[in-house]
């Protein structure tokens, strides 16, 4: 089991995505294979990264990982029910919590901070500010919860850009983990557009196709990424 995950973790996670795709396409007919695939995603990265050899040769900082990724498995199932959006938001929000507090170990706040991060900071802010204002209205008291979770994401973002300060994390964060936060961001970017406004004014033929493709390119490039910096601690 442990050497299969390894090797054909990240090629099962593709092909656990591929389906719950299609399975969009064929329609509702196939919402308990939607919903099985789906739940089947992070655990299925989760055993990937549990089964390196070198997650068991670095420090406790790796259950950091293990966390958010957990956080992100509770949010897809409770986004499943509509009855659930607070409590599934709540779950992904610890997934950014957790991420955040991983980059930290990585690079600290405290370090030098580079031009990008600070270019990166003034357009977040500012694509946080038309979010705002376009969705406001829809919204309504959801707004608030709403605010702090793009408020995390958008650390999230960042705190990845800064980890790329660390000589062992420079690429990494380049290729993987600012990369796959700017995947995390359009895929709750699109989501929140399409419950607040077009499945209400204009719906959109299989969006949801846009949400987990780009959803899930993020959480492959983060766990990838993840992936390729224990293994450099471990040497």
């Amino acid at each position: 089991m442990k050497v299969t995950m390894q090797k054909w973790g990240i090629t099962l996670y593709i092909l656990l995505l591929s389906i719950h795709l299609y399975a969009q396409i064929l329609g509702d007919s196939f919402s308990t294979l939607q919903f099985i695939t789906k739940a089947l995603l992070l655990p299925t990265l989760i055993l990937f990264l549990l089964a390196q050899e070198s997650f068991s040769k670095t420090s406790n900082q790796k259950w950091f990982i293990i966390l958010a990724l957990v956080g992100s498995f509770l949010g897809d199932v409770l986004l499943t029910f509509n009855n659930l959006f607070i409590v599934g938001m709540v779950a992904f929000m610890t997934t950014h919590i957790f991420n955040i507090i991983m980059f930290n170990k990585i690079n600290g706040l405290g370090q030098p901070k580079s031009r990008k991060l600070i270019l990166f900071t003034v357009i977040l802010i500012a694509f946080c500010v038309l979010i705002y204002f376009k969705l406001q209205a829809a919204m309504g008291n959801l707004i608030y919860p709403i605010l702090v979770y793009m408020a995390l994401i958008c650390s999230a973002a960042l705190m990845a850009i800064h980890a790329g300060g660390n000589t062992k994390g420079d690429l990494i964060s380049k290729l993987f983990w600012f990369p796959g936060m700017l995947f995390f961001i359009s895929s709750d970017t699109v989501l929140a557009f399409n419950k607040f406004d077009w499945s209400i004014h204009h719906p959109i033929k299989n969006i949801g196709l846009v949400t987990m493709l780009t959803y899930g390119m993020a959480q492959i490039l983060l766990v990838k990424g993840y992936q390729l910096y224990l293994n450099q601690n471990a040497k």
